[in-house]
């Protein structure tokens, strides 16, 4: 899983929670974009409600759509809960995402149809028996002791919507300390405590992170929560005395996980993890283990589109090769892989957002110009539309035209967007801007 502010760069492309949108009547039955209806039948039903918060550029939102629930594996839990998916970037969605804000995604949420309350909290990937797992035992968390894991865990979930992260990391604190280290969710327990404690940036914090590196980072399993482990306690400890240290354990933890064939990590799983390292790697300046890894990155992507069963399903990569013909520097190559995109699949924004972008890096500004408008045209009043139309701004000042009205629709459409998707630097940034002009 990428934070938000991370993920933003990577536009990434959708579809229904199935290949190619299709569902067969043993599948998980989803209502999309509905949260009033699926509570609804939640509460008639008596039953837990799963929430998955998306979105379409979602490279990891994807490939647990299209790989994860809808792998027979899954069936087992399907009537365990009423699920639902919830659009982030969706207009009608807005009054969700005000009352449950995330900083990743993919995030997962079990609610109490009851009170409408966080029973659990997933963050990112996981495998199947993770999270049919998380569904079928998240009911338990509705009641039973107070000082138990689960239950301290659903109160660090409350004071992390809250934006409470001293409380949060208190009651993961403590809901890690009181868990088995056999049990299967305790590494999802500790990248809640990591996200927890990255938010308060003290040296004090970095420190404690370093120490919770060192006892848990070899003990973290072999599934994507382990990578994001190891990714996340970096990030955390990066004012500690010993974070080049922890950094270089965490590098080793990541290449072995990513090399380890019998781990059960999907395609995009690893490419995540490979995208942490490779980023790690840039930051020490090591830039030839970078590259290397860029490869490595490269060739697991390609097998991957090779491997699906049509262009939709392909199309769950595009992000993370874009991401990596442009580290690579293989421009024209990103500029084919989305050029053919956009024919395969004309009525999604994706492609011709990528596009743009990679345009705009070889200096093709019409052309660069021209697919930020089909994009534009085709995307809801969303996060993801106001940073194409910071894209289209650049572009415009690079061509040498105005931009002010351009701007002028980006801060507008920041400023109408729950408190949890606005950008306040990109506001302050863009009304400076307009000020001058």
């Amino acid at each position: 899983m990428r934070p938000l502010a991370l993920a933003a760069s990577l536009l990434l492309i959708g579809c229904a929670h199935a290949p190619s949108g299709v569902a067969s009547k043993e599948s998980i039955q989803w209502i999309h974009d509905d949260y009033a209806g699926a509570l609804a039948q939640a509460k008639d039903q008596g039953k837990p409600l799963f929430v998955d918060i998306w979105a379409t550029w979602c490279h990891s939102c994807l490939s647990m759509q299209r790989y994860v629930f809808a792998d027979p594996g899954m069936r087992g839990a399907k009537d365990a809960a009423i699920y639902v998916a919830i659009d982030q970037e969706l207009p009608r969605n807005r009054a969700f995402v005000t009352r449950f804000p995330v900083e990743g995604l993919p995030t997962f949420l079990l609610l109490d149809p009851r009170d409408e309350s966080v029973a659990a909290r997933w963050l990112g990937s996981g495998t199947v028996a993770d999270l049919r797992g998380f569904i079928e035992q998240g009911a338990l968390s509705m009641g039973g002791d107070a000082g138990s894991p689960r239950q301290l865990a659903r109160a660090g979930d409350k004071a992390q919507l809250q934006g409470d992260y001293v409380g949060a990391s208190v009651a993961y604190e403590q809901a890690v300390a009181r868990s088995d280290l056999g049990d299967r969710f305790r590494p999802q327990l500790l990248n809640k405590l990591v996200s927890a404690l990255g938010h308060l940036g003290t040296p004090e914090v970095a420190e404690k992170c370093t120490v919770l590196g060192d006892a848990e980072m070899e003990r973290t399993g072999n599934t994507s929560l382990a990578a994001d482990f190891a990714a996340g306690i970096v990030q955390c400890s990066a004012l500690a005395l010993r974070a080049a240290e922890l950094r270089t354990r965490a590098e080793v933890r990541l290449q072995r996980l990513i090399d380890d064939k019998a781990a059960p990590l999907s395609a995009d799983d690893r490419s995540d993890a490979l995208g942490s390292l490779v980023s790690m790697l840039d930051e020490e300046g090591r830039r030839d283990e970078a590259l290397a890894a860029s490869q490595q990155r490269k060739a697991l992507l390609l097998a991957a589109q090779q491997a699906a069963p049509d262009a939709d399903t392909a199309s769950t990569f595009d992000g993370h090769l874009t991401e990596t013909y442009l580290r690579l520097g293989e421009l024209p190559a990103a500029e084919a892989l989305l050029a053919l995109r956009e024919k395969e699949l004309p009525r999604d924004f994706n492609p011709p957002a990528r596009l743009a972008r990679v345009l705009l890096e070889e200096k093709k500004l019409e052309g660069a110009e021209a697919a930020a408008d089909r994009a534009l045209r085709l995307m809801p009043e969303g996060p993801r539309r106001a940073g194409i139309l910071g894209l289209k701004a650049r572009i415009l000042a690079a061509e040498g035209k105005p931009a002010r009205d351009t701007l002028g629709e980006e801060l507008q459409l920041l400023r109408s967007l729950p408190p949890s998707q606005r950008r306040p630097k990109r506001e302050a940034e863009i009304a400076a801007q307009l000020d001058k002009r």
